[in-house]
């Protein structure tokens, strides 16, 4: 069921605050992933053509986009599949940088799923047009056709031609890049090429939605005052590390940190930035979150590597994540941690803990339990609330932008 705010966009006329995501000259503020399809500008219009024996390719934002109304024209060969990747990522851990995402399928066959939510590279289909015939009549063969993409937290849903057609509810990714397919054609080589074409490509940039604070959470890292909010974890006193160019730093060997609050059920922001210090495995840019002081989320430099529970993104010695998304040292990363205490009766535990974790805006853990602290965590479980720890663990790492929401 869409929430009636996003029902009322969909009825409204485009904002003024709508740019445009192509200059109409140049690819400027895009890139090439995936296959080796050309891509060029032509008479005011994207033009990709496909090229035989080459997987499926992608034109894509240098920018990342989360929350967003898109709109956009394109024409296709009628048999030359196609599609709008939204939300989608590419990282050496993920099938050695597969494009993968929620895509809005261009579909010239006779099944005519154009505007359909396909997700590339990983589970197939999530909303097909089986059951939408307007949506698949309204598709215009040979000639231009209108998409219109709605994108606000875990929903999204297209028109094609200002005819509704997919609606979907989904929490996997809540943000990537914008990408215009070209389908790999196998060992075809038709005369003459087969083309797809896009135009007037505009955004509403509506920000990524956990980057920002809610109201009523508490802020533990938004600027330099903030390093008051925690104290060494051995001595209870002031922190050892510094502020620097806008991050909170790991200043190597001066203890790990607490949150002075203390947290039970809660949602927790944070973003990293890890340092290639040149050393191997567990030793290169290593540390790490933990909720209550008991449950550690892995922090390291561990791209490109595939997932492990002591690669970023771990639950430290309990599961390995779903995915692997790491990003490279130097980069900017985020974690994203709904975290459900385990309950007591008295000094009985009677359920786990639990948690959902999103790396880089991809869901990595889904209610996962964990059934006992996780291994170097320095208490071992007990009822009440506990603080947000963060690692010393001999290497450099900056952190900003950390906040909690109690739930």
């Amino acid at each position: 069921m869409i929430t009636a705010a996003i029902a009322a966009m969909a009825l409204a006329p485009a904002a003024p605050q709508h740019v445009a995501l192509f200059d109409g000259k140049t690819l400027n503020g895009w890139h090439q992933k995936g296959g080796k399809a050309k891509y060029e500008v032509v008479d005011g219009v994207i033009v990709g053509t496909a090229v035989p024996g080459t997987p499926n390719s992608f034109l894509c934002t240098d920018k990342e986009y989360g929350d967003f109304d898109l709109s956009l024209e394109f024409k296709v060969h009628p048999k030359l599949n196609s599609g709008i990747q939204i939300r989608s990522q590419s990282v050496k851990g993920y099938n050695n940088g597969q494009v993968h995402g929620y895509q809005v399928e261009i579909d010239p066959s006779d099944r005519s799923w154009s505007a359909g939510i396909y997700e590339e590279g990983r589970r197939g289909w999530l909303n097909n047009l089986e059951h939408n015939e307007p949506a698949r009549k309204a598709f215009k063969q040979g000639e231009w056709n209108r998409y219109r993409i709605i994108a606000i937290g875990d929903q999204i849903r297209t028109w094609i031609n200002g005819v509704p057609a997919a609606a979907l509810r989904d929490g996997m990714t809540r943000k990537g890049f914008i990408g215009l397919q070209v389908h790999g054609i196998g060992g075809r080589n038709p005369d003459p090429p087969m083309t797809v074409q896009w135009r007037n490509i505009n955004i509403k940039d509506m920000g990524v939605q956990w980057e920002t604070a809610p109201e009523g959470a508490d802020v533990l890292l938004g600027g330099e005052a903030d390093l008051a909010n925690w104290v060494n974890t051995d001595t209870g006193g002031p922190i050892g590390w510094k502020w620097q160019d806008g991050a909170m730093v790991i200043e190597p060997g001066t203890g790990s940190i607490d949150s002075k609050a203390k947290y039970q059920d809660c949602h927790l922001h944070l973003e990293f930035n890890t340092r290639d210090n040149g050393g191997e495995g567990q030793d290169n840019g290593n540390s790490g979150v933990y909720l209550m002081g008991r449950y550690e989320v892995q922090i390291l430099n561990s791209y490109p590597r595939g997932p492990a529970h002591n690669e970023a993104g771990g639950i430290y010695s309990i599961k390995a994540p779903d995915y692997a998304m790491a990003r490279p040292a130097g980069e900017w990363q985020s974690y994203d941690i709904i975290f459900t205490a385990p309950k007591w009766d008295g000094d009985k535990k009677v359920t786990h803990a639990k948690m959902t974790v999103y790396h880089n805006g991809t869901r990595i853990h889904k209610d996962v339990e964990i059934p006992r602290n996780t291994v170097a965590a320095d208490e071992g479980e007990s009822p009440g609330a506990g603080p947000i720890y963060l690692q010393d663990h001999s290497n450099i790492i900056r952190f900003r932008n950390i906040w909690v929401n109690p739930l």
